[in-house]
């Protein structure tokens, strides 16, 4: 959909539900609850919660294809020095802010010690913080030629446990999606720190539910605004 059939579309289907009494959206709220719609949609699909396509990202073709634009490659053999890691093998690299899902990684080792497996490729395995403990020394989980593991500590950052030096760490990633906005917003307003004008950038085919759901969204917001149940 165009922003003009978004917005066209967002009034049609308002009108259609007879909600009482009658709500009246500028395009600045229209573009917020598309956009917050958008990416309620987006968190769904990926996690397989919706209830309508029922399977997470990587379980069809069907289902990457709606998430498609949004999937990003980045590389960087840039480590970020001064940080305190939790383990003596940390390294840290910086990941892209717009990083929502990493849905795949590996690290690159290069080390004498790997002898004629210097430059071996490593998986990368995420690991919950508390669990590093038992799973450090652990031969099956712990980090390996094979294997590398992975904690978050901020949303643009990656700390790395590593048995062997990491040369270069690349993944995979569903980006944040640029907010729907349908008009240039006027000065003081902005969403996600945009004001200019900016279309969906999903596969056209989840537009009509993006569209059904913001229209959802505004009529919870504005009935529990005025009280009406109905």
């Amino acid at each position: 959909m165009t922003n003009k059939e978004f917005s066209d579309g967002f009034s049609t289907l308002l009108n259609s539900f007879g909600v009482t009494p009658n709500i009246t959206l500028d395009e600045y709220e229209k573009s917020t609850f598309l956009t917050n719609a958008q990416e309620q949609l987006i968190i769904d699909i990926y996690s397989g919660r919706n209830i309508i396509y029922g399977k997470s990202f990587e379980q069809t073709e069907e289902i990457r294809r709606y998430l498609s634009n949004l999937v990003e490659t980045y590389e960087t053999s840039t480590k970020v020095t001064g940080k305190l890691g939790l383990s003596k093998d940390s390294v840290f690299f910086e990941i892209p802010q717009n990083t929502w899902f990493i849905t795949y990684e590996v690290a690159f080792l290069k080390d004498s010690r790997l002898g004629c497996l210097d430059g071996i490729e490593a998986s990368v395995v995420p690991l919950p913080q508390d669990d590093l403990y038992r799973a450090k020394d652990n031969p099956f989980r712990g980090p390996s030629k094979d294997r590398v593991l992975r904690l978050d500590i901020k949303s643009d950052l990656a700390e790395l446990i590593s048995k062997y030096n990491v040369d270069k760490y690349l993944m995979r990633y569903i980006s944040q999606p640029t907010p729907i906005i349908l008009v240039d917003l006027p000065d003081g307003l902005s969403i996600n720190g945009v004001s200019t004008e900016s279309e969906c950038e999903l596969n056209p085919v989840i537009h009509r539910a993006i569209l059904e759901r913001a229209v959802q969204l505004a009529i919870i917001s504005k009935t529990q605004l005025t009280g009406n149940k109905e």
